[in-house]
């Protein structure tokens, strides 16, 4: 397990950025909730709320960790009416909610806070940042903690790793979306010999890799299959020697 503020969460959570088969989408969630993933990253760019919903509602139980992101325009000027849209289409107040593309990072944080102490959300984070604008946002907020950061993090894109030095110290979390690189990081030379060597996918070995790099990582990679659902899972209970580990790099 991993945390996010208090929470204990799954090792790996799903994104679920475009959706391509909306039903298969649903059944692979409900599928990941009962092998014991409970967290789910959405969007209001993404409109796929109402289908992590109707997942929850099928697996029976909305105690599933929700990450959220808002534009950072509706955050400056109708933050309130966004945090409800989202509410709505959810079925629950979500967890976290990150400023998604940050533009004022500064001003925008503050008006996340102002949701929280509305009961609109838990928690706040912020999602595609650059080390200057974590620097902002982590000293401009006055009443809560960032216990989150979402970048894209995998093994051919390292740019977040700068981040590292300011997050693990507090316990930040670091959501890794695009693990896989569209699939990228799994045609590495060094992923496939890998695998190759485990027998096992070299979906899996992405993940076992990212979740080495530090306890803060929490890759959230998408899926609609229920078969690479199962890679995925596969690669939070591989652990990569220190060879393996240097022979990716």
């Amino acid at each position: 397990m991993r945390r996010i503020g208090n929470y204990k969460v799954s090792d790996i959570g799903l994104g679920s950025w475009a959706v391509k088969d909306p039903e298969a989408f649903i059944d692979t969630l409900v599928k990941a909730f009962e092998m014991g993933i409970n967290l789910v990253d959405t969007a209001e760019m993404y409109k796929t709320e109402p289908l992590i919903k109707e997942a929850m509602e099928r697996y029976g139980s909305k105690e599933i960790f929700i990450t959220t992101k808002l534009y950072p325009w509706n955050i400056r000027y109708e933050a309130e009416k966004a945090m409800k849209r989202q509410i709505e289409r959810l079925g629950k107040v979500p967890e976290l909610v990150l400023v998604h593309w940050p533009e004022d990072i500064a001003s925008e944080v503050r008006e996340l806070e102002k949701l929280v102490d509305k009961g609109l959300v838990e928690m706040i984070g912020v999602s595609n940042v650059t080390k200057e604008q974590l620097e902002v946002a982590l000293q401009a907020t006055k009443r809560h903690e960032i216990v989150a950061v979402q970048n894209k993090y995998s093994p051919i894109f390292r740019e977040t790793e700068k981040l590292f030095p300011m997050i693990e110290p507090k316990g930040i979390a670091l959501q890794a979306h695009t693990p896989l690189d569209k699939g990228r990081a799994m045609e590495l030379p060094s992923v496939k010999e890998i695998a190759k060597r485990r027998n096992v996918p070299p979906a899996s070995v992405v993940i076992a890799w990212l979740l080495s790099r530090s306890p803060i990582v929490i890759p959230i990679p998408k899926t609609e299959n229920v078969m690479h659902l199962e890679e995925l899972i596969m690669g939070t209970k591989l652990k990569l020697n220190e060879a393996e580990l240097e022979l990716i790099g």
